[in-house]
């Protein structure tokens, strides 16, 4: 960047020899007259400059003074000689500033690239390590925003700015400074106007910052909305709402419109502003240097004239890219913002500095006087007092809201508790490594969640160390799900559409059960895994369950009791709280919140 401006300064200067020494009418004492001469005594100037002065030592008056040895060498040389050595000097500055200025480019961008790509990572890392805490409370479509039009912005309009105005800066400076060398007075009046045009584009900025940040809000609104809406068509289809939710997407997006057209309203007053103030500097500087220029006893000529015209004039471009640099900043700093509030957000969920490591299931499970609150005002669980044994299958019953899933969630610490404490063996849950944590559990979510990729590695997700084929393939038969694998084309290979599409609902939840099964986990849970299943599907899975359990301490959610009845031990949960426990048998003698269950289902 720098020797692309000093290049660029070389050639403004250019002009003064070409119209002061080559285009004079005056006569010439010519001393040489050819350009091995010429470069000879240049040779010997450049030298004896710098035998008296250090490069250290440069300053206006050395300059003054080397640029008078050069005029007198100009004026002592041969007419046609030195335009053939100022038109070939002149081509080699313009190569050399071009070729600098490439490299600039490319390095620039390189920068850009790999800053905008750490960014990225940095950010989808921040999301990937946040709570579920995190996730109630904040929208996908806003995550996707952030992560892809934010950081893009921020590449564009910060990133990029940013660099443009360190190169525009010290181009402005380098043709400002030689307009300052060969006429301080012209370049005096020239500094009147800057003020005024600073204050006009600072304010500008002000608004620009204001409307982008509204706009970059409006868009997340807009972006979250689409997303729900596309994500739940089905439901929108089932209710003929498609007219409604097209009216409703007419307000939310003419809104982002009308905020989107005020920000470039401001963005469009940059060029008029910076076009005005050009030329009323132009206007001034024509008046008074051409004053100077006629009157003989000035000193100024006409090539010195003309160069400090071609400077200002190329200050202009830096200036004008400068405003329009300085008001994209304004506007990127909005996107930084919003990246920022999440790169410095931190996850509730924190390991201690030096956790606990645990590598296997000996005793049990204690819920010990368990808290939990999701909002921080009202108890979802209300002090509850558990043990799970090794080897000991229990269910969790109950209806909706009674806390059920609140208590798995607690387990796998995907939340922490608000009061009392969860040990595994003894050791508190928030003292041990999150990874060893979760390793001992294999889930089942009601929701058959599977990834678009292909059947073996939707399986191998189960495992953080990944797995050998062939230990796919046996938690692909244990789950019963190697009966529609081999079918499928490509096997193992074949490729498992959006959401699952081409599988049905018990194909689905038995690659589940492979999955949670597939890194051999001494604990599965089963989060109401047959409730969503035709009655065929339900048992098919639930023979996969039963198989899959087998050696296994295993905790089940289920609101039909009929898969549980078969329970080493049935918890009866009502309001936060637990309000029976036991083998079937007890609790339909023992629990009456139980016995109500038992009758909805069995003797309707």
């Amino acid at each position: 960047m720098l020797i692309f401006t000093i290049f660029s300064g070389l050639s403004i200067t250019m002009i003064v020899p070409i119209l002061d020494y080559v285009f004079v009418d005056a006569p010439k004492d010519i001393l040489y007259t050819t350009s091995g001469e010429f470069f000879a005594q240049s040779k010997i100037i450049l030298q004896q400059f710098f035998v008296d002065h250090s490069i250290f030592q440069l300053n206006t008056d050395n300059l003054k003074l080397i640029g008078e040895q050069f005029k007198n060498l100009s004026m002592q040389s041969d007419s046609i000689m030195l335009l053939w050595v100022i038109s070939i000097g002149f081509v080699i500055i313009y190569l050399l500033k071009n070729l600098f200025f490439y490299l600039n480019r490319v390095y620039s961008l390189t920068l850009r690239g790999r800053t905008v790509y750490g960014l990225r990572v940095a950010l989808f890392r921040k999301y990937l390590f946040q709570s579920m805490a995190f996730y109630q409370d904040n929208k996908t479509g806003d995550a996707l925003v952030r992560m892809i039009s934010d950081i893009q912005i921020v590449s564009d309009q910060f990133i990029g700015s940013f660099l443009s105005i360190l190169r525009n800066l010290s181009l402005a400076f380098m043709y400002g400074g030689i307009a300052l060398l060969i006429n301080p007075r012209l370049f005096l009046i020239v500094l009147l106007v800057i003020p005024v045009f600073g204050w006009l584009i600072g304010f500008v900025g002000k608004k620009l910052k204001k409307y982008a940040k509204r706009q970059q809000g409006q868009y997340s609104a807009m972006f979250s909305y689409m997303e729900e809406i596309l994500s739940n068509m089905k439901i929108v289809k089932a209710f003929s709402r498609e007219n409604h939710e097209l009216d409703k997407f007419h307000g939310v997006s003419y809104k982002y419109y009308k905020l989107w057209r005020k920000s470039f309203l401001y963005t469009s007053l940059n060029v008029p502003i910076s076009e005005i103030s050009s030329a009323i500097m132009g206007a001034f500087l024509l008046i008074i240097g051409g004053r100077l220029v006629l009157d003989p006893s000035s000193g100024i000529s006409i090539g010195s004239f003309m160069a400090f015209l071609f400077a200002i004039f190329s200050t202009m471009h830096p200036l004008k890219e400068l405003t329009k640099a300085y008001s994209n900043m304004r506007k990127g700093l909005v996107s930084l913002d919003r990246i920022g509030t999440i790169l410095n957000r931190e996850s509730e969920i924190q390991e201690v500095k030096n956790p606990q490591h645990i590598k296997g299931f000996e005793k049990n499970i204690t819920f010990e006087a368990t808290k939990f609150s999701y909002d921080g005002e009202t108890d979802v669980l209300k002090g509850i007092d558990l043990t799970i044994n090794k080897g000991e299958r229990v269910a969790l019953v109950g209806n909706s809201g009674s806390g059920k899933t609140t208590l798995v969630n607690l387990l796998l610490r995907l939340y922490d508790v608000k009061g009392g404490d969860i040990k595994v063996d003894g050791k508190s849950v928030r003292t041990l490594a999150v990874d060893d944590l979760r390793s001992l559990y294999g889930f089942v979510t009601q929701e058959s969640i599977l990834f678009n990729a292909t059947v073996e590695q939707n399986i191998s997700y189960g495992s953080i160390n990944g797995l050998p084929h062939e230990k796919i393939v046996h938690a692909a038969e244990i789950a019963y799900a190697d009966e529609f694998i081999e079918k499928m084309d490509g096997k193992y290979n074949a490729e498992i559409s959006p959401k699952g599409s081409n599988l049905s609902g018990g194909q689905k939840q038995r690659l589940c059960i492979a999955r949670a099964i597939a890194g051999n986990p001494p604990i599965l849970i089963f989060d109401e895994a047959t409730s969503a299943l035709d009655t065929e599907s339900e048992q098919r899975v639930q023979q996969a369950i039963e198989r899959a359990t087998e050696h296994r301490t295993v905790v089940m959610i289920a609101h039909r009791l009929s898969t549980v009845i078969s329970a080493d031990k049935i918890v009866v949960m009502d309001q936060g709280q637990i309000v029976g426990m036991g083998k079937h048998h007890e609790l339909l003698e023992t629990c009456e919140r139980y016995q109500t269950l038992y009758n909805m289902q069995f003797k309707n």
